[in-house]
């Protein structure tokens, strides 16, 4: 009888080091891509304010150590991709080649197809659920699956699942965005998936698990329709600010769950994060991955050792076998043992979830007051604009 036991994903100690360093080019390559700047304010900031991104900061990125923390490979996989980014391996510090700024790189509108009637799961799901989300809330593809199915019309530089939100959860829209590293791939993919002028039906349908796919092109932003700078830098700063929320402070009331808490305690200070907690536990509690669909919250700081592992329904068989699994040491987080875990209930949860709400409102004050406070800065800072002739 042949050997059915499933063989092991490659890990960072069992790839070889041709492999690791064909991935990190590959991490690379995105990280500082047009695509991923667009939407990364943290990375676009760090190189704005300091020209660079730290071999330390990159490693810090879950999908870069998880492939390698050895700096001279990273440095390796970056003289592989000399056009886009330079590297001071004496400072440990990477750069890209063409600096990255809105007016040269615009919003990525003119490389991006909007996909719609992307395939969502069906679930059974509580009757609450049901009325919240619908039957169908979670992504039925994922990103790589949908990169592929564009790639042949050219590289893809990103994928974007669309989510909404209601009540502060997320849901999906069945909706992809698209976006292509360069107008060639744009322009064979919008040759064969928009209908052209005139016409009501594309040249070709693609479809995926069974859903046939629709296509529209993304209009840009307002900011970027139009052509001086200054009016684009300041409609893009009025469209951020008519996309804000109102400012007027309206309390967050949190529905305490029963049963849905799990405490830990003796969490490692130095290797533990809100990704190792997550990759540790999902399987037990039998969720998913994904932070927006998994229904699993780490409530977790870095750098603290202890945490909360909150659930959106209670899965009491699943949390009693991960309590029992981190106590004796047969789950590991960050490759250490826990303190301690237990389950909530009686006066600690609601505790719990009173200091949950609190945070929640105090947060919510925080980011309404600093918003008050850049809209305050924005108004002075413009009156000063406009006393002589701006040079071009």
């Amino acid at each position: 009888m042949a050997d059915e036991t499933p063989v092991a994903a490659p890990t960072p100690e069992t790839k070889d080091e041709a492999t690791m360093t064909s991935e990190l080019i590959e991490r690379l390559h995105f990280f500082f891509s047009n695509a991923n700047l667009r939407q990364d304010k943290w990375m676009r900031n760090e190189m704005k304010e300091n020209g660079c991104i730290t071999l330390d900061q990159l490693l810090k990125f879950q999908t870069i150590k998880s492939i390698s923390t050895d700096k001279t490979l990273l440095v390796k996989a970056a003289a592989e991709l000399t056009d886009e980014i330079t590297c001071d391996a004496e400072k440990e510090e990477l750069r890209r080649v063409v600096p990255f700024d809105w007016e040269t790189m615009g919003d990525g509108s003119h490389l991006s197809l909007c996909c719609k009637n992307v395939p969502l799961t069906e679930e059974e799901k509580s009757e609450g659920e049901k009325a919240f989300y619908g039957t169908k809330h979670e992504y039925d593809v994922t990103r790589d699956e949908m990169k592929a199915l564009f790639e042949p019309y050219g590289k893809v530089g990103i994928v974007k699942l669309r989510f909404g939100r209601k009540e502060g959860k997320a849901y999906p829209l069945g909706i992809a965005i698209i976006e292509f590293e360069n107008e060639e791939g744009m322009a064979k993919a919008s040759a064969e998936l928009l209908p052209k002028e005139g016409e009501e039906s594309a040249a070709k349908s693609l479809e995926i698990k069974g859903n046939k796919l629709t296509f529209e092109k993304v209009m840009p932003m307002k900011c970027f329709q139009h052509k001086s700078k200054r009016a684009r830098d300041d409609d893009k700063d009025k469209q951020e600010e008519e996309e804000e929320e109102e400012t007027k402070f309206e309390p967050v009331k949190v529905e305490m769950v029963k049963g849905c808490v799990i405490a830990l305690t003796g969490l490692s200070d130095e290797t533990c994060d809100r990704e190792s907690i997550r990759e540790a536990v999902s399987d037990i509690l039998k969720v998913t991955k994904d932070i927006k669909t998994s229904g699993l919250y780490v409530d977790y700081t870095r750098g603290a050792t202890s945490g909360n592992l909150r659930l959106t329904e209670s899965k009491p068989e699943e949390m009693k076998e991960l309590v029992s699994k981190l106590n004796d040491g047969t789950v590991l987080i960050a490759n250490a043992k826990v303190g301690s875990a237990k389950m909530l209930e009686g006066e600690e949860e609601v505790a719990y979830w009173k200091g949950f709400e609190e945070f929640l409102n105090n947060r919510k004050k925080a980011d309404l007051e600093e918003k008050r406070q850049k809209k305050k800065q924005k108004r002075f800072s413009g009156k000063g604009r406009g006393g002589g002739r701006r040079r071009q």
